[in-house]
């Protein structure tokens, strides 16, 4: 899919515009445009490009989107948008990571699209910069700008797919969910279901067939994901912002237990086997040195979880589970 080019001040001005209402501003039409296209497909891939006379002048996108303030204010505002967002000219990422990444780093419009009272002509910046629209938008929430999963819909999916994973002869779980299942577990003696995923009807069924197959498998199958907010059925894809960390993360377990995708073993011996390799989340899920490099890679467990060393200690309630 070919990446759509956008200026970075137009995703704080779709936050901004959006909260607002879209109140009639002469921008609002290309904006609209833009928050529609992202609307219908949020996985879209999103170039962040902007005027520049470094090395990074590759990706200019020219002058046409340029707002009235002048071209001195149009450069910086750009700029001081990236840097605060951690890119450089030119990134893509999906567009729904870029409003999540936006709303965490950005939360106030004041100091990037306006400088307080001023009256020095490059410098007085955009006309919205004191409203407090931003500020609204940033309240709202990625809901405002990406309408999240419709309810009803996961709740289909979540009596759906517990109802295959109980007629199932074999189970179809990614790597790492068997460590959220540990950390779900969390040494507790009584776990009860969740709207959000099957995590507990995993540990329910492996609990009381500890023998029953289980398949290694990519994401797009896992038989944990269907109800989860952050899975797109459409697509069979997890459209979170943690999905490239998570497939790491599978594969950080499958290089730990000496496996690959496809194997089948039972629950049994792939929990012990786990747990003979891994013993802290940080292992996995903090990479090993705790250390978030970027907004993709920060997450869970980064410097351990609890939750995971109570669980692997009780076996996760498994018969024949044991952690030396």
């Amino acid at each position: 899919m070919k990446p759509v080019v956008v200026r970075p001040y137009q995703l704080m001005c779709i936050v901004c515009r959006q909260a607002a209402g879209f109140d009639g501003d002469p921008r609002d039409a290309k904006l609209k445009a833009m928050l529609a296209a992202i609307r219908k497909k949020p996985e879209r891939p999103v170039s962040l490009c902007c005027n520049v006379d470094t090395t990074y002048d590759f990706q200019n996108p020219g002058i046409e989107d340029d707002t009235p303030e002048g071209d001195l204010y149009n450069v910086k505002r750009d700029l001081d948008i990236l840097q605060r967002l951690g890119l450089a000219p030119g990134a893509t990422h999906p567009a729904r990571d870029l409003f999540f990444r936006l709303l965490k780093k950005i939360t106030s419009a004041r100091g990037i699209c306006g400088y307080g009272n001023t009256d020095a002509d490059p410098w007085k910046g955009c006309a919205f910069a004191g409203s407090g629209n931003y500020e609204k938008g940033v309240a709202a929430g990625v809901a405002a700008i990406i309408p999240p999963r419709d309810q009803k819909q996961k709740e289909r999916a979540k009596k759906k797919s517990v109802r295959a994973m109980y007629e199932a002869a074999t189970l179809d779980i990614r790597p790492h969910h068997f460590m959220c299942m540990t950390c779900f577990h969390g040494g507790q003696e009584k776990i009860s279901p969740i709207a959000v995923d099957n995590l507990f009807e995993a540990i329910d069924i492996i609990r009381k067939n500890p023998e029953i197959p289980v398949r290694l498998v990519k994401a797009c199958t896992c038989m944990i994901c269907p109800p989860c907010h952050s899975w797109n059925p459409k697509i069979s894809k997890c459209v979170s912002t943690c999905s490239l960390r998570d497939q790491k993360k599978d594969l950080d377990v499958l290089q730990k237990t000496g496996l690959k995708f496809g194997d089948v073993l039972p629950a049994r011996e792939f929990l012990n086997k786990l747990y003979a390799a891994i013993s802290s989340t940080k292992e996995i899920c903090g990479c090993g040195d705790g250390v978030a490099t970027s907004f993709e890679w920060d997450g869970c467990g980064m410097q351990g979880n609890e939750g995971y060393v109570k669980g692997r200690a009780a076996g996760m309630g498994v018969p024949g589970v044991t952690v030396e």
